[in-house]
């Protein structure tokens, strides 16, 4: 039994469910099921609640059961710290007193939400959705303990593949090429995601085709940090400039100065703006990476 107090279990567990119908989580009403990648081995961890109970209940199985089980409090957001945090005008002040139930997940599960956000670079959520489940069907194997869920396939077992092999599953060399060479650099340093947030991103960026949008994404989910921004988006910076100055359109500059003077809590900005509902108007279809990081945000 884990002591969430008044945290918002739905709400701060639905970060860690980005794409629709992914095989390796399920969140319905008082329940989260994720199987995954451990530095053990393969793990499924099974959390259970009532609202307002003040308490969650946490299994796991697997050869990843005691690492999952280990770090249950900081996946359910119980170790966010919101010190400091109290925006004393609009719009924030009203979104906070509406979302301040909301915690930030730490995941740990690096190569897991790493391989998950290679393949949905430059592709549609609804392509990308469909490649994820392919790569973790075909490669990965069924979850311990937990019946219709998968685990991904581990780091060392996508390292021995060649980027042809992941052709048919949708992803192109370049996304391939990635994944191979991230699963051989991480299959023996999956426990990255216990130290520093600020060195783990940058030995990441060394790998070829990681880049700041995806270790901002990676620092806010696989380390919990409060204060990740994600960088080199086409809708977060317009989102934030509309929410927070009403100005319809933006950039990296101007959302990060919008964020500046919430350090060190810019990335919970980010969650209460997206919270907020309020879209900038748009005059062209939404673009791909528009799609990822909005989801990621509000959840």
């Amino acid at each position: 039994m884990v002591p969430t107090g008044d945290v918002d279990l739905a709400a701060t567990l639905r970060s860690v469910v980005w794409l629709p119908r992914d095989p390796t989580a399920r969140l319905s009403p008082g329940r989260f099921e994720r199987a995954t990648c451990t530095p053990e081995g393969a793990g499924t961890v099974v959390v259970t609640w009532e609202p307002g109970s003040g308490t969650a209940r946490v299994e796991a199985s697997g050869d990843g059961a005691g690492w999952l089980l280990e770090r249950a409090p900081r996946l359910l957001g119980c170790e966010d710290d919101v010190t400091g945090f109290d925006p004393a005008g609009p719009p924030l002040r009203d979104l906070w007193r509406r979302h301040g139930r909301r915690r930030i997940a730490r995941t740990g599960t690096l190569w897991h939400d790493l391989s998950c956000l290679v393949v949905q670079q430059r592709i549609s959520r609804l392509d990308a959705a469909e490649q994820w489940r392919r790569l973790v069907t075909t490669h990965g194997s069924p979850a311990p303990g937990v019946d219709g869920l998968w685990a991904p396939p581990a780091p060392a077992a996508l390292a021995r593949l060649s980027s042809a092999a992941l052709h048919p599953l949708g992803l192109e060399r370049r996304r391939a090429s990635t994944l191979v060479a991230a699963g051989a650099a991480l299959a023996g340093h999956q426990d990255l995601a216990d130290g520093d947030v600020a060195a783990g991103t940058a030995a990441l960026r060394a790998l070829p085709g990681v880049g700041p949008w995806t270790t901002g994404c990676l620092a806010a989910l696989t380390w919990g940090d409060r204060d990740a921004v994600v960088p080199g988006d086409s809708g977060i910076p317009s989102l934030v400039t509309w929410v927070l100055a009403g100005r319809p359109r933006g950039d990296d500059v101007a959302m990060l100065e919008l964020l500046a003077p919430h350090r060190p809590h810019r990335y919970r900005v980010l969650g209460l703006v997206v919270a907020s509902g309020r879209r900038p108007p748009r005059t062209s279809p939404r673009g791909r990476r528009e799609d990822i990081s909005e989801d990621i945000t509000r959840r």
